[in-house]
């Protein structure tokens, strides 16, 4: 860890503002980010999170942070156990079988490891722990059920983190008379399961069954960091009822507040109008998804919008972002084909150019890596890489300028910026251009024959054909492939990309 650390802004969702990142101890940051529920594969809402939390570990460690890094799985919990019953299997043998599965797309996706990954089945100690002393305070009790919940009404500050009312949060609640609860708005701490054979469930003081939802990450929190910690992450989704009531019950335990100093919450992703979830059944596999297109391109397709705003799931957002995703390769391309070019003569207005491209590049490596530490603002950054490229191309442009000894060193410092800091930041930027451009064209279509069409439609334009020549573009264009005439030649892509 570096001796200096850098400002980072967060925008906290406790105090509704974005605010200079203050921990407790900058060599031992303490950071946790709720995981999955793993009882499917992940889709690509839970891949969105993901690589949001990946990146919060990663700008707060590039800017000289230590950090203690807690992600969580949800490996026992009534969808589980729902599952399980489908497939006849063991909850916890479901829930490891996903786990594998989770972690393998997570590699796929590129993302750091973290310092710890937890699971509830691991914490359940901890976990009834934690409630008995709620009991012992008054702040939880035994219903008739058998099933223990957590008196909201004794929490004062219930509703900070959402700025909900309580009176407002449990009108036209109906108290199911299964569960025998005081009060509509107490949520369950611990849910009895009885004693019959096979019952899911862990037998303790406070009856055989298994946790609520929500004690869960509480207890592995205080586990692993005590009564605080410096950042919580999830999705909006998460912020009520489950982060309020993380909070509910984990400053009634301790008396300590705030049970976490910052809240950051990502946004969720949107196909059509809804949000994507495996309840509502409208999902995108995250492991389709990431075979499709690769690790490389989807953390590029997340980043391009912000964290806290909605983002688009769709086909026409897909095409457009593997578009400006491509023009960054492009840009790569170029650079080292230009690198591996043979120079002549310098040309010193030429030079003169390229020396002021280089300059612009570290000063636009200083923008790039700021726009990220102001509330990880992705498409900020992103738009100083896509400035860069422009300036780069531009210089290209200056007479001369392409066959100069300068044009050597501009060409690998962009290089480098795409194989170092842009991946080393975003994770990704490193893949070799003709991996990313590569076309992957359907059957009974072959690049010989669209290079061949290319060159007779080229042939047609030079013998004054053009009526030729456009019935060639068209034709192409019918099996897919469009072409884009440039000074420096003709190039072609083929057909939509496929996204949901």
């Amino acid at each position: 860890m570096a001796d200096v650390t850098a400002p980072v802004y967060f925008y906290n969702t406790l105090t509704r503002t974005k605010e200079l990142f203050s921990p407790i101890n900058p060599r031992e940051v303490m950071y946790y980010s709720c995981g999955p529920t793993v009882y499917n594969f992940l889709h690509v809402g839970n891949l969105r999170g993901g690589l949001v939390s990946d990146l919060i570990f990663r700008v707060l460690t590039l800017s000289g942070y230590g950090v203690k890094f807690v992600r969580n799985y949800t490996d026992i919990d009534d969808k589980i156990i729902q599952a399980a019953e489908v497939t006849g299997e063991d909850p916890i043998g479901l829930s490891q079988r996903f786990i594998v599965e989770a972690e393998r797309d997570y590699l796929l996706a590129g993302m750091t490891e973290p310092t710890h990954k937890v699971r509830v089945s691991e914490h359940i100690q901890e976990i009834v722990a934690m409630i008995v002393e709620l009991k012992a305070k008054g702040y939880a009790y035994t219903a008739k059920d058998g099933s223990t919940y957590f008196r909201v009404e004794r929490f004062k500050e219930y509703g900070k983190l959402s700025g909900r009312k309580l009176d407002e949060l449990i009108d036209g609640v109906r108290i199911d008379p299964r569960e025998s609860k005081e009060h509509p708005g107490d949520f369950a701490l611990w849910k009895i399961s009885g004693s019959s054979e096979g019952a899911s469930g862990w037998d303790t003081s406070l009856g055989r069954g298994r946790p609520g939802w929500h004690i869960e990450c509480s207890a592995m929190a205080r586990a692993w960091f005590g009564e605080t910690m410096d950042l919580h992450h999830g999705g909006t989704d998460l912020q009520f009822p489950h982060h309020e009531n993380e909070i509910a019950q984990s400053e009634a335990t301790t008396g300590h507040s705030p049970f976490a100093r910052c809240w950051v919450h990502h946004a969720m992703l949107q196909f059509g109008h809804e949000k994507m979830s495996k309840s509502l059944g409208n999902i995108k596999l995250a492991r389709d998804f990431l075979t499709e297109h690769g690790g490389d391109f989807a953390r590029f397709f997340f980043f391009s919008v912000h964290y806290r705003s909605l983002q688009e799931f769709s086909d026409e957002s897909l095409r457009n972002s593997k578009k400006a995703y491509q023009k960054l390769y492009e840009a790569k391309a170029k650079a080292l084909e230009v690198r591996s070019l043979k120079r002549s003569m310098p040309d010193m207005v030429a030079e003169s150019h390229w020396g002021s491209f280089v300059s612009e590049l570290e000063q636009k490596k200083v923008v790039f890596v700021e726009c990220l530490q102001n509330d990880l603002h992705t498409p900020s950054a992103l738009a100083t890489v896509y400035e860069l490229v422009n300036s780069y191309y531009r210089t290209l442009n200056v007479p001369r300028a392409e066959a100069t000894p300068g044009a050597v060193l501009a060409s690998q410092l962009l290089v480098d910026f795409f194989d170092q800091t842009l991946h080393t930041w975003l994770g990704f930027g490193r893949q070799s251009p003709e991996k990313v451009l590569k076309v992957s064209l359907p059957a009974g279509l072959e690049e010989s024959w669209i290079t061949a069409q290319i060159q007779a439609r080229l042939d047609a334009k030079a013998n004054k054909d053009y009526a030729g020549a456009d019935t060639i573009r068209k034709q192409l264009l019918e099996k897919g492939v469009q072409l884009k005439d440039s000074p420096e030649g003709t190039t072609w892509t083929y057909g939509p990309i496929h996204g949901s």
